[in-house]
């Protein structure tokens, strides 16, 4: 879960630096400039969100396949590996602990960013 968690606050933290610095164009029709929480807001009033909420779910089922099958390891392997990281066990080793210390880091980036959008 750790793993997963982090994967999703790196993601969170970028979209919350680059909804500041940037918007696309053709979105001005249905956001005026919200940041973090008025985007939220915005989305929901538009019905943008259950789109999101679709999206999210359909990247969902794979995991839960696994998890019917009772073939889920927790490593938060999804089979995506295009570049053959895996194929040095000591990299690949390596490059595993990156992540979850990145994902631990982008974990209390995000809870910052957050509250400091709160306040």
């Amino acid at each position: 879960a750790e793993v997963k968690h982090g994967r999703i606050c790196m993601l969170a933290a970028t979209g919350s630096i680059v909804q500041d610095l940037y918007h696309f164009p053709f979105m001005d029709k249905w956001f005026k400039g919200e940041k973090m929480w008025g985007l939220h807001d915005a989305a929901i009033k538009s019905g943008a969100l259950w789109q999101v909420l679709f999206f999210i779910g359909l990247l969902e089922l794979p995991f839960l396949l696994k998890l019917a099958n009772g073939t889920v390891d927790g490593t938060g392997d999804i089979g995506f590996d295009p570049l053959g990281l895996k194929n040095d066990p000591e990299t690949f080793a390596r490059r595993q602990v990156t992540e979850v210390k990145n994902g631990r880091l982008a974990m209390i980036a995000i809870s910052g960013m957050t509250h400091h959008y709160f306040l």
